[in-house]
């Protein structure tokens, strides 16, 4: 029996076909993409999909860091801090170590040094005077800290992170409730640091840590963008239908709509609405703790934004309102209710 040898690249590449077609970060795509080729079997339809919409990358982080203020003191200053953790914190942040901290490390530090300068007892009233407006300079800048350790670290890279892909089609509000805990235990630290809390440095790393693991904003925008472009497709398809589609043409476009979007897609979409406000809502009250925002930031997080029309969540919601009243028109122009059973 003969037995025929297939080429290595062709190997490859279907092999590689197959693995995109098993991923489940891609699996909403496999079902909107089902959604448009189904009613384009149809004669009087034929969905013309865009090509993909790529997300915005997250600035670098030279252009959305928030510029805290350095301060030095001498030698001899330094001996007469000895006294209290003002010399303490002085001499960790000129040690190794100190000089490269992370942004949360940094952070952390942040409120304890002024903490320590406001409290700390000077005897040296020459020091005490140059001390002083550091003292308030650097309460003034708390809220830029706290920023800087919440948008600018790694873990919010990974937060905002697309290379995951979609939103999983199968999740549920309670996969994204540590996530949910976590932006609001950020929220009560970043409202209340002017009043130079306590913070328990463990867990306020792994309120960040669970914020990088979920990369829910990235996937998230990724989701509501390749969304948006499948239902805008389908809606000018729908709306441009002739009179005469009514009758078995509209029945079977009727049947694809129930079967593909009212069975799968919607409740996808109300999954994701379902978790994206309180998330979105969280993102919005932690960025307006570092009001007003390096321009680069500002207009990133804009794309998330519940209010601006311009947003791509806004941009989602009016896809999905489209979406539903060209379908509804549809049917009242045919005589058709979604509750009807087809014959």
């Amino acid at each position: 029996m003969e037995v025929y040898i297939f080429p290595k690249s062709i190997v490859i590449i279907v092999t590689f076909l197959m693995l995109v077609g098993c991923d489940a970060r891609y699996k909403p795509e496999q079902v909107l993409s089902e959604y448009a080729t189904s009613l384009s079997r149809s004669a009087y339809l034929d969905v013309s999909v865009p090509d993909p919409v790529m997300p915005k990358l997250y600035p670098s982080v030279q252009v959305r860091t928030m510029v805290l203020t350095q301060f030095d003191v001498s030698l001899l200053d330094f001996l007469s801090l000895q006294h209290c953790d003002l010399g303490l914190l002085v001499g960790e942040r000129n040690s190794v170590l100190g000089r490269v901290m992370v942004n949360s490390q940094r952070f952390l530090y942040e409120v304890k040094i002024t903490r320590a300068l406001e409290t700390c007892p000077i005897e040296n009233q020459s020091l005490a005077d140059k001390l002083a407006p550091i003292a308030k300079q650097k309460h003034k800048e708390l809220p830029r800290a706290f920023i800087n350790a919440v948008f600018n670290g790694d873990e919010a890279k990974s937060f905002f992170s697309f290379s995951n892909g979609f939103v999983p089609m199968g999740y549920t509000a309670a996969n994204y409730q540590s996530l949910q805990s976590a932006l609001g235990d950020l929220l009560v630290i970043g409202q209340n640091v002017l009043t130079l809390p306590h913070i328990d440095s463990n867990a306020f790393e792994q309120d960040l840590k669970i914020m990088a693991d979920s990369e829910y904003a990235g996937k998230l925008l990724y989701s509501l963008l390749q969304i948006t472009r499948y239902l805008n497709a389908v809606s000018e398809s729908i709306e441009l239908l002739p009179p005469n589609v009514c009758g078995p043409p509209v029945t079977f476009l009727k049947q694809q709509f129930e079967h593909h979007y009212v069975k799968l897609i919607q409740p996808y979409m109300a999954r994701l609405n379902g978790t994206a406000y309180p998330v979105l809502s969280q993102l919005h009250q932690l960025a307006m703790i570092g009001d007003p925002l390096p321009a680069a930031l500002a207009n990133y997080l804009a794309q998330f934004s519940l209010q601006d029309e311009q947003s791509v969540w806004r941009r989602y919601q009016a896809a999905s309102r489209r979406h539903a009243m060209a379908w509804s028109h549809l049917f009242q122009r045919c005589g058709l209710s979604l509750n009807q059973k087809n014959n």
